[in-house]
């Protein structure tokens, strides 16, 4: 049966690799739920009346902690891809899976054909971002 010896210098790169991991991953997770408060912020008035008729809840209850999203997102993000464009290229695309997600379960708004090709653009385009030295 094989021996496998885990040497300190591997230890450490994966420590540093997991802590590396935690910024992104806040950093999205913030992304994430800020995109949800801004569709919500956005749409819920068209879904429930109760929204439309008060509309200082998606102001201060949900304006307030989005914009936090955004910033915290922001912060852990550029902390470690340490561009602008890399970070803002991040919230594009987890926002417009989110537009998809949420229009399709909560407003029960399929993708039309004209929509599934700007969405498939969309993905081009920052696949190019992303990969494009």
């Amino acid at each position: 049966m094989p021996t496998f010896v885990i040497s300190k210098p591997l230890i450490k790169k994966s420590f540093n690799y997991i802590l590396l991991m935690k910024n992104v991953i806040l950093g999205l997770l913030f992304i994430l739920l800020a995109q949800m408060g801004g569709w919500f912020q956005q749409f819920a008035q068209m879904k429930w009346l109760w929204f439309k008729e008060h509309q200082w809840v998606s102001v201060f209850l949900l304006g307030v902690p989005t914009s936090y999203f955004f910033i915290w997102g922001a912060q852990y993000l550029y902390s470690e891809v340490a561009s602008v464009w890399s970070v803002r290229l991040f919230q594009f695309s987890i926002g417009m899976g989110v537009v998809f997600g949420l229009t399709y379960y909560v407003m029960n708004e399929p993708l039309t054909l004209k929509n599934g090709v700007c969405l498939a653009l969309a993905t081009v385009i920052v696949l190019i971002q992303t990969f494009w030295k």
